[in-house]
């Protein structure tokens, strides 16, 4: 599967290489994009950054690039993309973020502890730095989320960068 990973040029987005290791990844940012690639990811650039027109944007760097998964990482990415996930559907690009409906039940900053995190598709937990903690929960979570034990038991804060 080809997965494109938008903010490819922040620490965050490189250390989410290890939950897409079956996936060929392709690592998008804003501006400029470094000319290396590897095996298994590739450097792609999203021209310069529009915020009227971010959606339709990343659905025409996801249909050039033949990207059947989207998970955008700029905290000014995440509504535009929730908002527009049906057309993303329609053209067979599953986006990996929680539905418009639960999309706001998710902090987008807040985690006090960023070493634990997980990636959920359509509820299957597919990759986890905290396995002790992070539990399937199948058709609830889609996205990555920093993971959080508390009194009142797991918090769950959307993985974003700025």
């Amino acid at each position: 599967m080809k997965t494109l990973i938008t903010g490819g040029k922040s620490s965050q987005a490189l250390k989410l290489l290890k939950a897409f290791s079956g996936d060929q990844v392709l690592l998008a940012d804003y501006g400029e994009a470094p000319s290396f690639s590897s095996a298994q990811y590739q450097f792609v650039s999203l021209g310069e950054r529009n915020e009227e027109i971010t959606a339709h944007n990343l659905l025409s760097a996801c249909l050039d690039q033949n990207a059947e998964r989207l998970l955008p990482l700029h905290a000014f990415e995440l509504e535009a993309v929730v908002k527009s996930a049906v057309l993303f559907e329609e053209f067979n690009i599953h986006v990996l973020l929680p539905d418009l409906l639960t999309f706001g039940k998710y902090p987008l900053t807040g985690a006090a502890n960023m070493q634990n995190w997980a990636v959920y598709d359509r509820g299957e937990l597919i990759y986890t730095s905290a396995p002790a903690i992070a539990h399937d929960h199948a058709g609830e979570l889609n996205g990555v989320f920093y993971i959080e034990e508390t009194p009142e038991g797991l918090k769950y804060t959307l993985f974003t960068i700025s």
